[in-house]
Formats: C-alpha cells, sequence, structure tokens
C-alpha cells in the first residue's frame, strides 16, 4: 500500500498540451485510400521510368503534318516533375539521373507546335529559376503569345516567332477547342514563374471561349454559339471540352479580373453556364483520362469539390486504381494520334500507355496536395457574397505553396455538406460584406468544426463594419458565449509565427484559453490577395501564420487523410470510466478533445471509454477510477472541494491535470492543490 505522499505523487500529474489541427488517422475520405493512391503513384512513375530511351527519351519520332516532337517527353517530365514535388521521391530528384538528362533534353529544344510548346512551358515553371530553364520558358511563352490567331483561338502548329511579330497572327481558320486551351495553359503556367503577359493576350483567350459555347453552355472540339449541330451529335465532345472551357475562362478571369475590388461580384455569365452544364451533365464514371485531367483543372481552378453532387476526386481515384495495370501503366481512353494520310502508321501502343500514365499521373498527384484553405460558401449561387473575388484564396493559397516548396490546394465547402467533409483542411475562411445570417443549425457546424481542432478566419471586403459586427457576433455564438473577443498585440503569436519577420495587423480574434479559434481582419485582406499586390508584404505573410499556427508549425496531410476517427463496429476487450471535472474555471476549453480520444482508444486498443462530467462533491472513486482535470488559468478550490478530492484519492481514485495550452497559470494552482491533497 502506497503512503500518502507517494500517493500523492503517482496519482496526481500535470500535462502541458499545445492543441493544434489534430493529426489525422489512417482514415481516408470516402474510402478512397491514400496509400493506395500513393502506390498507383509510384508504380506509374515507374512504368514511366522503364520507357525512358537514354537518347530520344519518350519520343516516338516525328511524324508528318505538325511533327510534334517534344511533346511526349515534355508531358511525361511535367507528371514526374509534379510528383517529386509532392512525394519527394529520391529517383526523381532533378540534379541525378535519370531527371538530369531528362531535362537538360527538354530544355535544349525548341518545337513550333502548340501542345508541344504548352507541355513545355507547363514543365519548365516546375523546376528553378534558373536562367537555363528560363530561356526555354520565354521562347515558349513567346511563341505561344505570337502564334495566337485572330479571335484568340490556336491551331497545331506555326512559324517560328521571330518571323512574325503581330498578335494576334491573322490568321482566323484552322483553330480548335483542344489546341486552344493548352495554348492558355501554357501561357498560364509561365505567368506564373512571374513572367508578365500583356493583358490584352487575356482578353483575346476569353474572348474566344465566349464566342465558342454553345446556347446550352456547353462547347465542343469547334463550333460557334448557337450552332452547335455538329457537337450535339457527338456529346462525348462536349463532356470533354466543356470543362476546358470554364477552366479556360477561369485562367483568364485570374489576370483580367484582378482589379476588380469592388463589394458585389462581377459576374461571368459564361462560366456560370458551363458550370451548370457540368452540374448536370457529369459522369462520375468516366474513364478518358484527358477528360478527366480537364475536369480537374476546373475543381483546382475554383475550389469545387463536387460537381453534380459527385466528389470528382474520389471518383477518379477509384476508377484510375481499377484501370491500373500490373506494370504501373494506363491504357489510354481518348485518341491520341490521328493522321487523315494513310500511308502514315500510328505510333506504337507503348507510346499511348506513356501518354496515358503522365495524364493519370498528374490527375491523382494533383488531386491529392494538402488542403490549405476551406473557403466558405454560404449560399447558392457561385457569385455568391461569399465569393465576391473569386481568385482570393486561391491566388494565397499558390502564393503560400511558392513560398513553402510545397504543392498546396484550396477548396470550397458548404453547410450541405457534413463537418467531416471540412476537416482535412484546419483553415476556414468566411468572406463577404454583409450579414450572411447563419441560422442556429450553421451556427452549431461551425461549432463543431472548431471543437475537431479548425479555425475560422473572416475577411471583411471593402471593410465592411456590418460584415464585421456579424462576425463578432457568430465567434461569440459559435463559443457559446464562454469567450470574449481581444485585440491581437504585436506580441500575439498569430503575428509572431515566424520569428524572421514579425507584423501589427489589425485584427480581433477570440480564444478558447488554448488557442485563437475565430479570427477577424476588418481590413479588406481578400482586395489584396485579389490584386495579387505582393508589394503588401504583411498581408501574404499572416496567412502563412496562419498555416503554421494551425498546424503547430507542422505538415498538412494530404487531401485523403482525416481526422475523423474510424468506427471499428468490434466489441472492446475492456472499458475505463473516466471523469471530468467540472468547477468554477476553465474545465472544458477543447470540447471535442476527450470524445475523440475515446474514439481513438476503441480503434486503436478496444478500449472504450465512457466519459461523464462531475463535480468533486459528487466523485466516487469506485464508479470513476480515473478523473480529467483540465484549465487554462488560475483557480482555488474551497475546503469542501480539498476535502472531496483527498477522499476521492484515499479511495485508490487517480487525478490527472491537464495544463490545456500549457498555462502556467493552471499549472503553479494545480502545484498548490497537490499541496494540499
Amino acid at each position: 500500500m502506497l503512503s500518502p505522499k507517494l500517493k500523492i505523487r503517482w496519482m496526481c500529474a500535470v500535462i502541458c498540451v499545445a492543441v493544434s489541427m489534430p493529426l489525422p488517422v489512417a482514415q481516408a475520405a470516402g474510402g478512397v485510400s491514400s496509400s493506395k493512391v500513393i502506390s498507383a503513384i509510384k508504380r506509374g512513375v515507374s512504368y514511366l521510368l522503364s520507357q525512358r530511351n537514354p537518347k530520344t527519351f519518350w519520343e516516338q519520332g516525328a511524324r508528318s503534318g505538325s511533327q510534334e516532337y517534344l511533346g511526349e517527353t515534355a508531358l511525361v517530365v511535367e507528371s514526374l516533375l509534379d510528383v517529386e514535388q509532392s512525394l519527394k521521391l529520391g529517383r526523381l530528384y532533378i540534379f541525378k539521373s535519370p531527371m538530369k538528362q531528362s531535362i537538360a533534353f527538354l530544355v535544349s529544344h525548341h518545337n513550333n507546335t502548340t501542345y508541344a510548346a504548352s507541355f513545355q512551358a507547363n514543365a519548365l515553371a516546375l523546376l528553378p529559376r534558373r536562367e537555363a530553364y528560363n530561356a526555354t520558358l520565354r521562347w515558349d511563352a513567346n511563341y505561344l503569345f505570337r502564334s495566337m490567331h485572330q479571335g484568340g483561338g490556336y491551331s497545331y502548329a506555326w512559324g517560328t516567332p521571330a518571323y512574325q511579330k503581330r498578335f494576334p497572327t491573322g490568321e482566323t481558320d484552322g483553330c480548335d477547342n483542344s489546341n486552344t486551351q493548352y495554348g492558355v495553359l501554357g501561357m498560364w503556367a509561365a505567368a506564373h514563374t512571374g513572367l508578365p503577359i500583356p493583358a490584352r493576350y487575356w482578353l483575346e483567350a476569353a474572348s474566344h471561349w465566349r464566342r465558342g459555347q454553345f446556347i446550352n453552355g456547353s462547347w465542343g472540339y469547334a463550333g460557334q454559339a448557337r450552332t452547335p449541330s455538329i457537337t450535339a451529335q457527338l456529346p462525348g465532345r462536349m463532356m470533354t471540352f466543356t470543362p476546358a472551357g470554364v477552366a479556360s475562362l477561369l485562367i483568364s478571369d485570374e489576370f483580367v479580373g484582378a482589379q476588380h475590388v469592388g463589394i458585389h461580384p462581377v459576374v461571368d455569365r459564361n462560366v456560370l453556364a458551363g458550370l451548370n452544364w457540368i452540374n448536370k451533365n457529369f459522369d462520375p464514371n468516366i474513364t478518358d483520362q484527358y477528360a478527366m485531367y480537364c475536369y480537374e483543372r476546373v475543381g483546382l481552378a475554383s475550389g469545387l469539390q463536387y460537381f453534380g453532387g459527385h466528389d470528382w476526386y474520389n471518383d477518379y481515384v477509384k476508377t484510375l486504381l481499377a484501370k491500373q495495370h500490373s506494370d504501373g501503366s494506363w491504357s489510354p481512353h481518348f485518341i491520341t494520334y490521328w493522321n487523315p494520310d494513310p500511308k502514315i502508321s500510328a505510333p506504337s501502343n507503348s507510346f499511348a500507355s506513356v501518354i496515358a500514365t503522365a495524364y493519370a499521373l498528374l490527375i491523382l498527384d494533383r488531386g491529392l496536395n494538402p488542403v490549405f484553405m476551406n473557403k466558405l460558401q454560404y449560399n447558392k449561387s457561385f457569385y455568391g457574397p461569399w465569393n465576391t473575388r473569386q481568385r482570393d484564396v486561391a491566388n494565397v493559397t499558390s502564393w503560400v505553396s511558392r513560398t513553402t516548396e510545397t504543392p498546396l490546394n484550396w477548396q470550397v465547402v458548404n453547410f450541405d455538406s457534413p463537418v467531416s467533409n471540412w476537416l482535412n483542411c484546419p483553415i476556414l475562411i468566411i468572406t463577404g460584406h454583409d450579414d450572411p445570417k447563419f441560422s442556429a443549425a450553421q451556427i452549431a457546424e461551425l461549432r463543431a468544426y472548431i471543437n475537431a481542432g479548425g479555425m475560422v478566419f473572416c475577411s471583411s471586403d471593402g471593410a465592411s463594419t456590418n460584415f464585421k459586427r456579424a462576425m463578432l457576433k457568430y465567434g461569440r455564438e459559435v463559443m457559446n458565449n464562454k469567450y470574449e473577443f481581444h485585440r491581437l498585440t504585436t506580441k500575439s503569436m498569430l503575428l509572431t509565427m515566424q520569428p524572421w519577420y514579425h507584423m501589427y495587423l489589425n485584427m480581433l480574434a477570440i480564444s478558447n484559453g488554448v488557442r485563437d479559434v475565430w479570427v477577424i481582419s476588418p481590413e479588406d485582406m481578400g482586395a489584396v490577395w485579389e490584386r495579387r499586390a505582393f508589394a503588401q508584404k504583411k498581408y501574404w505573410e499572416f496567412p502563412m501564420n496562419l498555416y503554421l499556427y494551425a498546424t503547430g508549425k507542422g505538415y498538412l496531410a494530404d487531401r485523403l487523410h482525416s481526422p475523423v476517427v474510424p468506427t471499428t463496429g468490434a466489441a472492446p476487450a475492456r472499458t475505463i470510466e473516466v471523469g471530468r471535472l467540472k468547477y468554477n474555471g476553465n474545465w472544458n476549453p477543447e470540447p471535442g478533445a476527450w470524445p475523440r480520444m475515446a474514439l481513438l482508444a476503441n480503434a486503436n486498443a478496444q478500449t472504450q471509454i465512457n466519459i461523464s462530467t462531475v463535480t468533486a462533491a459528487k466523485l466516487n472513486a469506485r464508479k470513476l477510477p480515473l478523473l480529467d482535470m483540465t484549465g487554462t488559468g488560475k483557480f482555488a478550490f474551497t475546503a469542501a472541494q480539498v476535502a472531496a478530492l483527498r477522499k476521492y484519492l484515499n479511495q485508490g481514485g487517480m487525478l490527472f491535470g491537464d495544463a490545456a495550452g500549457g498555462h502556467q497559470q493552471f499549472t503553479d494552482s494545480f502545484s498548490k492543490l497537490a499541496l494540499q491533497l
């Protein structure tokens, strides 16, 4: 039997806990396994490397007509570089074989064709900004700029840019939407490396897609508005080129609308019509990798998780995993080669599988990247007040991704989806200029997100006082009016997360005593992000601080990981009764912590934890052998409460003290209590 002093020493514990976003468990979202996706990507990489020829790399040789030599290698290198950035595979290190030689081959060639220049630009945009790479990238951008036809379209090939200085070219015939989407995509890649692209380019590009949209909101391989006669008979073409049109307009709007900082959204009716068509006609079972890649570009550019009620990434993962061959390759489910000349034979099957596999890797890898920020859609319209600036979160995510050298995505969430769908991301941003009038059910959903470890950041469009007041009101309600807002100071952790860069911003935050959970910017931070005003440094560094704060200076898990703990359904091997001590203090700052701990114990240790709330006067060690006491500040117990706790310990109970957030005041008070006991 332990002496009373030893009992106190063994049975009273103080633990300091800094709470951030809960670590994800090995549970995939939507039944799709992250580990299986990564395994499929690695096998696809092995296949592509096995098809590499040390002399011609992934080329099948020049072919008649456009002679698109270089295109296969550019596409494959792009996919491998994309995987290397995400998964950090040593065999894809760019300064070692085989990537070193493959990149050198890519950089040393030029090709006067739209596809080759686009794929090459997209691959080079993933490399460090070295002059050798930049020179070729500038060539690609110049070619794509000069080769745009009158009206904003592209055809397969054109002459050397130095021969023709006019923009756009005088040509008007021969354009198609396949070449055109890749021409725009190549210029977008060049623009994101910092190359200056004249605004008139994006205006011309957008004009092509606006003129070519059919009356039902779709696009075909070619054709003009109100003349869908040919394409109407080919629904597969609309399935492919409608997302191509939407993605191209979103790209163009990123630059054309960059100066819009009003409080009301500028509605792009062509984008809206295209999204409506996609939502009505989306096929979750599509196998065409070319079309999949188009849809993914729309999803990643718009942040939309769902098309027509379907989680497009989960659907594509299931399809691609089922279709992968044992050697790691995928067969193409789209046309990879066509030539009207019957004397010209098609390339080998390996050529087609190389292209399909490269596309599959781009789809799997890019969609898997961690989600940096959720943006809350609190009304139905894509161009509603929640989305006045369609590129604000996209631009800041891109900036953080480049700065941290970590590929990141963003996504749109709404109240129609369960909170579990929000939890692959620790930050939720709410923007607007007026009161969104959240319902009680919506307040409860926001509360559940915060209790699960998330945090909310609110940015006031146009520095709206109405929006700020509404967010203050909802922040208090979400926290059950237990806490009050405070103004961040120059010493606040949210403003000093980076030791080398401190800042001051006018910010209000509400804390549960452990962490700031609801932060409001009365300033219009979204306008800075929308305009890509990088010179206003602190407005870009603050989201970086949010990232570091929400992750505890760790790393985000990939898209398919979730902190939601799975239920096993198996009978537990043991049961433990745990009491939560309720006292006159901040005894339950993280309401989601112990319920989640119970789920983890059940899933990982076959242990059922029954949690109950109890006061000191009601303690009974025979019913509650373990008692948890959590807090964040100074406290003092009455003589009667101390006596009740002493009795509990003498009965054989165990007291566990939890200084949530590592607060010294709680630790000191608990130590004093231990001496009294």
